[in-house]
Formats: C-alpha cells, structure tokens, sequence
C-alpha cells in the first residue's frame, strides 16, 4: 500500500504547481468498497497545471485507492492531512 507521503509526491511531480501553490491530501472514510480513502485538494491554478492535476488525479485514484497513513501526525479536524508545495519535492 502506498504511503500517503510518497503518493503527494508523486502527484506533486505529475502537476508540477505554480510557485505558492500547495498541494494537500486529506484523509476520509471510504463510503463503499469503491471509494478512495483520500481527497486531494489545490489552490487556483493556470489551465494547464489544473489539466494536469485532473488527469493525475484520475489516474492515482484507479492505481491507489487506499493509502497508508501512518506517520502523518497533522490533523484537520478528525482527519489527517498533509500538504507540500513543488519546492519541498524538488529538495527531497
């Protein structure tokens, strides 16, 4: 099962998001067997970033429907979260 750290950042890579615009993933509770386990979320970006948000979305969601997320200790509300922006990959 793919972590959700390693997940972001490969969605990071694919989208490529313009400088000051993080990327977060937000853990959820699947409704049925058929629903992912994580959301991702972004701010505004250029039609082009958003094509290539939307189409990794797409794609990450069929190869990893549920993710670990073990080790992510940042909350929004009662769920996990974690966010990262283009640089904070690209350093890693």
């Amino acid at each position: 099962m793919e972590r959700a750290q390693d997940l972001l950042e490969e969605l990071i890579r694919k989208v490529r998001p313009p400088r000051g615009c993080a990327i977060a993933l937000t853990e959820r509770r699947p409704k049925s067997d058929g629903d992912t386990n994580w959301i991702a979320g972004a701010g505004i970006m250029p039609p082009d970033a958003t094509s290539r948000y939307d189409n990794a979305i797409y794609g990450l969601r069929k190869l990893h429907p549920h993710i670990e997320w073990a080790g992510i200790t940042e909350f929004d509300g009662e769920h996990r979260r974690i966010a990262r922006w283009l640089s904070e990959v690209e350093q890693a």
